[in-house]
């Protein structure tokens, strides 16, 4: 799906239901769009995960954790060699959005490619499907390139990844953003524009007009607006963002 099309899907739902988006109805949408609901995996999951911890403890690599909500809507994070938090002018975060089925291969092939190669960085994953997969905030930018590159010479990745959703600009079908993730991530930031947006049109009877461009309009002219410098980076990060795919350019 483009990001025209999701727009005016939007847009038709709106006026045939007459209804509003919330910037929650919007996180939910961007987070399982083309994902069938899936949590058989569960189980393997948390096992695969709790074994792999107990593997670290006998090593010397450094590692922090945490853990969000339980059971089948549980969030892990795990982090390598951190200290303290990501600046976020220099970090970038990579999408592996990994079919579910394929989750706990791609979180042993992503957790041993960061220890072997000592590399700064938080890894996120959900034990249920979501088109997010596996997300990792690499602290140095510059790490994130050669991970990718890593996962495309060694996988059929075409075979492997679901699409991630069409406002994260891709390399080789795995996502690449920048936000501040601690005022708001990327995706919190875009749903929270989504839903000023949408509210704009609808008041404005403009709903027929709604599309990639008009857009990206708006978000210019928010950033134009926008006088808090973290707000500002995190709409700055959805333009470049959205130009870059309706450019056809790299994220990078």
């Amino acid at each position: 799906m483009s990001i025209n099309e999701f727009l005016k899907k939007i847009a038709v739902d709106i006026k045939v239901n007459n209804t509003n988006c919330d910037k929650n109805d919007f996180y939910y949408i961007l987070k399982y769009i083309g994902i069938k609901k899936d949590n058989s995996l569960v189980l393997d999951i948390e096992n695969f995960y709790e074994e792999f911890l107990n593997n670290l403890n006998n090593s010397l690599v450094k590692y922090e954790q945490r853990k969000v909500k339980d059971k089948d809507n549980a969030t892990y994070y795990i982090g390598f060699y951190v200290d303290k938090m990501a600046n976020y002018e220099e970090a970038i975060k990579v999408y592996f959005p990994v079919k579910y089925e394929y989750m706990i291969s791609a979180l042993k092939t992503s957790f041993l490619y960061l220890i072997r190669n000592n590399i700064q960085a938080t890894v996120k994953f959900n034990v249920k499907a979501t088109n997010e997969g596996i997300v990792i905030r690499f602290y140095k930018k510059e790490d994130a390139l050669p991970f990718i590159n890593y996962c495309n010479d060694n996988f059929i990745l075409k075979d492997l990844l679901e699409s991630v959703n069409p406002f994260i600009a891709t390399i080789y079908g795995m996502g690449l953003v920048m936000d501040d993730n601690n005022i708001n991530s990327y995706n919190g930031t875009l749903s929270e524009v989504l839903e000023d947006y949408f509210k704009v049109r609808k008041e404005e009877d403009m709903l027929n007009k709604v599309c990639d461009l008009d857009f990206l309009d708006f978000i210019r002219k928010k950033i134009a607006n926008e006088e808090d410098n973290i707000k500002r980076f995190n709409l700055k990060a959805i333009e470049n963002n959205i130009t870059a795919i309706l450019n056809h350019a790299s994220p990078l």
